[in-house]
C-alpha cells in the first residue's frame, strides 16, 4: 500500500500537498520526523527541505551530541502529537520521503532550525532562490551571534554532508555553488564557500545555465 501511494504521490503535481495537516509522530533527528495525516490517517516520513542537521545515526556513525541537541529543538518546535501544515511545494523525494517546509502556528520550523543554527543550509538544484535567499539569511544569522552548530562548543563538529561523505569514503558528487557570488566550485574546494551561501547543483551546465561560473 505504502508502494503504491509513493507512486502516486511521486506522479502528481506538488499541490497535491497544498495544506495537508500532519500529526507528528515522532522526531528521529533535526531534519527527520514520522507522522500520520490528520484526515487519512496515512503514515508519512518527512524530510525538511533546505536544512541538513547533525546525524543521529549514519552507516552506524555518529554526530553524537550536537545531533541528540538539533534533535531535541526539532522536537521543542515540532512536539509530538503536535500538528503540522506542510507547504504545498512540498514533494517526494528519491527516498519515497516527503520533502517539504514544515510550518506551525505562523511558523517555518525549517528555517527556524537554521536561525537557531542547528543546521547547514542544504538545497540541491532545482530549488526556489526566494527560500534559498530567506534561508541563508538565517543560516548568516546563526554563525555571526555563534550559535548552534557554529558556537563555541560544537566549532569542531563537521557539516553532516561532509560527514556522511567521510563515513562513506566518498567525495561529494555535487558541484558546489555560492548562492551570493554566483561562482561553482568542485566539491572537494567546499572550504571556499561559507556553509550559509552553499548550494548543490549535479552538473557544471545546470549551475552555468543559472548564472553560475
Amino acid at each position: 500500500m505504502r508502494h503504491f501511494l509513493f507512486i502516486i504521490l511521486f506522479l502528481l503535481p506538488f499541490s497535491v500537498f497544498a495544506d495537508l495537516q500532519i500529526r507528528v509522530v515522532s522526531v528521529h533527528d533535526g531534519d527527520t520526523l514520522t507522522a500520520t495525516g490528520v484526515a487519512d490517517s496515512q503514515k508519512y516520513k518527512v524530510r525538511l527541505l533546505g536544512v541538513d542537521t547533525p546525524e543521529v545515526d549514519f552507516y552506524k556513525s555518529t554526530q553524537g551530541e550536537a545531533a541528540l541537541k538539533a534533535r531535541d529543538v526539532l522536537l521543542k518546535l515540532a512536539p509530538v502529537g503536535s500538528i503540522i501544515t506542510l507547504s504545498d511545494d512540498s514533494q517526494v523525494d528519491k527516498h519515497g520521503r516527503v520533502l517539504g517546509r514544515l510550518l506551525r502556528n505562523g511558523k517555518d520550523i525549517n528555517l527556524e532550525m537554521l536561525r537557531l543554527g542547528w543546521g547547514a543550509m542544504y538545497f540541491i538544484y532545482p530549488f526556489d532562490k526566494r527560500i534559498v535567499s530567506d534561508y541563508s539569511k538565517a543560516s548568516k544569522e546563526a554563525y555571526d551571534n555563534r550559535r548552534g552548530l557554529f558556537s563555541n562548543e560544537f566549532k569542531n563538529t563537521e557539516i553532516p554532508y561532509e560527514f556522511r561523505m567521510r563515513v562513506q569514503n566518498q567525495v561529494g558528487r555535487n558541484l558546489i555553488g555560492d548562492f551570493e557570488l554566483k561562482k561553482v566550485v568542485p566539491p572537494e574546494d567546499s572550504a571556499s564557500i561559507p556553509v550559509w551561501k552553499r548550494v548543490f547543483f549535479p552538473s557544471f551546465d545546470q549551475a552555468h545555465q543559472n548564472g553560475y561560473n
